[in-house]
């Protein structure tokens, strides 16, 4: 992706983004202002400039753009785990004998697909975002970058089916912000499974930090309650941030 940045009216430099397309939307991802510019005096101009995209920003700057007519399509948080120092995971705990670690690049993710459905029903925050598709092409590591081998799946030995998966992906830039980054964390809802997708975090976050990664982030969409899960293991809140249509998308 490259930066793209709107002009103020004297035509300086206000704002940047990286400009990519969603659902045939063009998309302004990780939208900022400048160093100096005020996100107040600069949110008009945005919405004018970018009128028809989508936005995701920082909850800050994106009060002002909602005050000028911006609609919130989805808010949520990012978090980070430093896997160094003092933070250093420990040793995760035994497994139930029912289920076995599988190195995520090892399992198809037709194997997942009936875990990974039901795991975002109807009413969970995440249930319009979650494609089999993008699972799909998470793990063939060309959503998010290149699939780690921290990644992990367990499988339900007695039923011969995946029913949790933690996957955590290279990409680019630097942590908190940016980074190695976790883009799915689920697990079968049935009560037989409860415990088991924070069991299955805990190992990729020490596997992660035997592997000498630096940090690893993840992001929850408000409401969803595993953002208390994650904060309990360890992980810090790090921004609000918010998905944006800017003006009139045309749909």
């Amino acid at each position: 992706m490259n930066t793209e940045v709107v002009l103020g009216a004297g035509g300086e430099p206000i704002a940047c983004y990286e400009e990519e397309s969603r659902d045939g939307v063009r998309w302004a991802d990780d939208l900022r202002v400048v160093e100096g510019v005020a996100p107040v005096d600069a949110a008009e101009r945005i919405v004018r400039e970018l009128s028809g995209w989508g936005a995701t920003t920082q909850a800050s700057l994106g009060a002002h753009l909602v005050e000028r007519g911006a609609r919130i399509q989805r808010e949520f948080d990012t978090f980070t785990y430093g896997l160094q120092g003092i933070s250093r995971p420990v040793a995760p705990s035994r497994l139930p004998a029912n289920l076995s670690l599988r190195a995520a690049d090892t399992v198809d993710p037709a194997d997942l697909r009936a875990t990974y459905a039901a795991a975002y029903p109807v009413g969970h925050p995440d249930h319009d975002m979650s494609m089999f598709e993008d699972l799909q092409a998470l793990m063939a590591g060309t959503l998010m970058g290149p699939l780690l081998p921290t990644s992990a799946v367990l499988i339900d030995t007695e039923r011969g089916v995946g029913v949790a998966a933690v996957l955590a992906n290279d990409c680019p830039g630097s942590p908190p912000e940016e980074g190695p980054w976790i883009s799915e964390v689920f697990r079968d809802p049935a009560t037989a499974y409860r415990g088991i997708g924070s069991l299955l975090l805990r190992h990729v976050l020490w596997s992660s930090a035997e592997a000498g990664l630096p940090a690893l982030g993840l992001a929850a969409t408000a409401g969803n309650h595993a953002a208390q899960v994650y904060e309990d293991i360890g992980f810090v809140r790090t921004a609000r941030w918010v998905d944006l249509l800017l003006g009139d998308s045309g749909r």
